[in-house]
């Protein structure tokens, strides 16, 4: 079955209060609309319609679960090689008086990605997806102004933000979120730049941050070293990556317990898509997706069990995604205590940055992260897989810590989770490169196969 509530109590869509009994009709409805979705995609983008006759699918006499399965998955590749023109379902030019927003992907997945959405679709994502963190989402929209930080990686925002020459006004975007400057690579961000980014913050006094959770780590040690008070901001969210341990030690230690922090997974192509809640699980937002979890022979997997996320959108008029294949692996959850009728689940990181163990095992990059933990003696470190035995850790020791202590006992809980037969080198560093995207990606892959096994 899909990744839809699992008991009988739901909270409806934007409803702050207690959670109320939903009819099974009403959970229903989620397929119901899943199937209209493909419908209205068949109807109105020629790719789609393409793809759909060629496997000989059927869009009217589609009914059930079962019909909904026989659907073909798409891609990122589907979508960008087809875009807009056959895709897009609404006729004529894309402008903002329409209120579209076109956007490009970082190219994590090895490709950017032109998408766009309705503004509204994406604030109705956005509202849904937070329900699951009623305190944290009273401060997000009920914030006195709605001023927004963003400090990521140059790719995953449209202004330039990597040229120190930028003024504030070329950086804010439509919504009023300021957009940071920042160097493609991070740790060789000039201190001007620093300077500017510190100084900008103090400017546009941000209600909360949208960042990524690296990045940010860096912007609070600049603040640290430079004997400056944090930013007064009321709620961080953690986007772009998955949030390492040690960074997310290094924001909390310095913003304060008492401000909300939660780490949300947004995809260009979708908007808001998952979020944690005050536990700190992470739960889908299946009020407005139908989310699937499939494992390799497309098959839904079991609680304990890992897969690939497959969306599909609920009533997007403009650029509908039916059974997306995200590249991002889960592992489903039993449903978590704190109440929400949202799928509990654990990100596990891309497919593609799997670790790919000798005997045979996978280890993902959430399993990794786990090994290292929120160790005090490291402020950021790479995993990087290099051959199918030989593995290569990297890190940057925290100022005032025995590196060489930090690092022999870093090598002997990698060594014991990677098995004997890995090889692998433990190196101290000062710098680590961020990847070409400008993100900074703490575990890698080396593309041979790495993944749930």
């Amino acid at each position: 079955m899909d990744l839809g509530p699992a008991g009988t109590t739901a909270t409806r869509p934007g409803q702050d209060g207690p959670a109320t009994t939903t009819p099974a009709r009403v959970r229903t409805n989620r397929l119901d609309l899943a199937l209209a979705e493909a419908r209205y995609a068949y109807r109105h983008a020629s790719a789609y319609r393409g793809l759909l006759d060629r496997a000989g699918v059927d869009v009217d006499g589609l009914a059930d679960l079962a019909d909904f399965r026989s659907l073909p998955l798409t891609d990122k590749q589907f979508y960008r090689a087809n875009y807009p023109a056959g895709v897009v379902a609404l006729a004529g030019p894309l402008s903002a008086e329409q209120h579209v927003l076109i956007s490009h992907s970082s190219g994590t997945g090895g490709q950017r990605l032109t998408t766009a959405a309705h503004t509204y679709d994406l604030a109705r994502r956005m509202a849904d997806t937070t329900s699951v963190h009623l305190e944290l989402k009273r401060r997000l929209l009920r914030a006195r102004s709605q001023r927004i930080a963003r400090y990521a990686a140059p790719n995953c925002s449209d202004v330039e933000c990597a040229s120190p020459l930028t003024t504030m006004e070329s950086r804010t975007l439509r919504d009023g979120t300021l957009v940071l400057p920042v160097g493609h690579d991070l740790l060789a961000t000039r201190p001007s730049m620093v300077e500017q980014a510190i100084e900008e913050v103090g400017i546009h006094r941000p209600d909360w941050f949208y960042t990524d959770a690296t990045h940010l780590a860096f912007l609070l040690r600049q603040y640290r070293a430079r004997a400056l008070p944090p930013p007064a901001v009321s709620a961080v969210i953690l986007t772009y990556t998955l949030a390492t341990h040690v960074a997310r030690r290094q924001v909390v230690a310095a913003l304060a317990p008492a401000i909300p922090v939660a780490e949300v997974v947004s995809m260009s192509e979708l908007g808001w898509v998952a979020m944690e809640c005050p536990r700190g699980v992470l739960h889908l937002n299946t009020a407005t997706f139908f989310m699937e979890l499939l494992d390799a022979t497309a098959a839904e997997v079991p609680e304990g069990g890992v897969g690939e996320l497959v969306a599909t959108s609920l009533r997007d008029r403009l650029l509908p995604h039916v059974r997306y294949r995200t590249g991002d692996l889960y592992r489903r959850l039993p449903p978590c205590p704190c109440g929400s009728p949202f799928p509990a689940v654990r990100h596990e990181g891309r497919a593609v940055h799997h670790l790919a163990l000798p005997d045979g095992r996978g280890l993902s990059p959430k399993e990794f992260d786990d090994l290292v933990g929120a160790d005090p003696g490291v402020v950021l470190y790479r995993m990087q897989q290099r051959s199918p035995r030989r593995f290569r850790f990297s890190y940057v020791p925290a100022e005032g810590t025995d590196g060489t202590a930090t690092g022999a006992a870093l090598r002997e809980r990698i060594v014991a989770a990677l098995g004997p037969d890995a090889q692998v080198e433990v190196e101290q560093v000062e710098y680590i490169a961020t990847d070409r995207t400008g993100k900074f990606l703490s575990c890698l892959g080396a593309g041979i196969g790495g993944g749930p096994r």
